[in-house]
């Protein structure tokens, strides 16, 4: 008896349910077959070629991404194009593909929740929440205020990454709302709320400007980074599935560098 990558399908909708993703999105099979036995399990942000390699490499046959490779209908598979490259490759070396998106974007203990964590602080609500459990974007309240510029510097130093910001570095703030992804949409909800600052990725160069003249607040990190905390958590309840039902496959976290260089 072996576990499939059907049986990976069901364990990842049982914790984090399609049926909390959003409309449009893309979650699931990409690339491959459910009933393919799984030799060893990749995690990764993104369906890359190099992440595909990397799973080929260690022998593994499922890459689980956060991404999904496919975000609008296939008219053609070029394989002197990058998108056909990635498939191309995925089919010849018979590795599967499965990408779990928004419902890892939307739960408690998702992709805002665990950059959260990852920087120390506790989260209270969601900023807009749909139901029990699942909403978008977290909120946190500090202790003492800090200044803005000195919040960053210590997001900067805690992610080890690069930090923009949109406000003024001297601007002392008590709480903020943090959302891993691209969250510039939920700006007008935290301005109800009486929120000015949000750590996020990929803010455009009108929303910023104008939030600057507005006294609205932007941290902005890398968006793969932002959501790359998210497979730790995920990593651990694979595993302790596997181990409960008395399998062994190895799963393992490739991350990939910022494609951004800071000159």
């Amino acid at each position: 008896m072996a576990l499939r990558v059907n049986d990976f399908f069901n364990f990842l909708d049982t914790i984090a349910p399609l049926k909390i993703a959003e409309e449009r999105d893309v979650n699931g099979l990409q690339i491959g077959s459910l009933l393919d036995p799984v030799k060893g399990v990749l995690l990764a942000v993104d369906p890359s070629l190099s992440a595909l390699q990397e799973a080929d490499k260690r022998g593994f046959n499922l890459v689980i991404t956060h991404h999904p490779l496919f975000y609008h209908p296939l008219t053609q598979i070029d394989r002197d194009t990058l998108q056909g490259k990635i498939i191309s490759f995925a089919i010849e070396r018979k590795i599967n593909l499965l990408s779990w998106h928004t419902p890892l974007d939307k739960l408690t203990f998702g992709v805002s929740t665990t950059l959260a964590q990852k920087l120390g602080w506790e989260t209270e609500n969601f900023v807009i929440q749909e139901k029990e459990g699942v909403g978008w974007g977290r909120i946190v309240k500090f202790q003492n205020y800090v200044k803005l510029g000195n919040l960053a510097e210590e997001i900067k130093e805690k992610l080890k990454t690069w930090v923009m910001l949109v406000g003024d570095a001297q601007e002392e703030i008590n709480s903020l709302a943090l959302c891993g992804g691209s969250g510039g949409f939920l700006k007008e909800h935290l301005k109800k709320l009486g929120l000015n600052t949000l750590l996020t990725s990929d803010v455009k160069y009108h929303l910023a400007k104008d939030s600057l003249q507005e006294g609205f607040n932007f941290i902005i990190i890398d968006h793969g980074l932002g959501e790359s905390f998210v497979l730790e958590v995920l990593k651990e309840k694979i595993d302790a599935h596997i181990r409960e039902i008395g399998f062994f496959i190895p799963v393992e976290i490739y991350l990939e560098r910022s494609p951004y260089q800071l000159i």
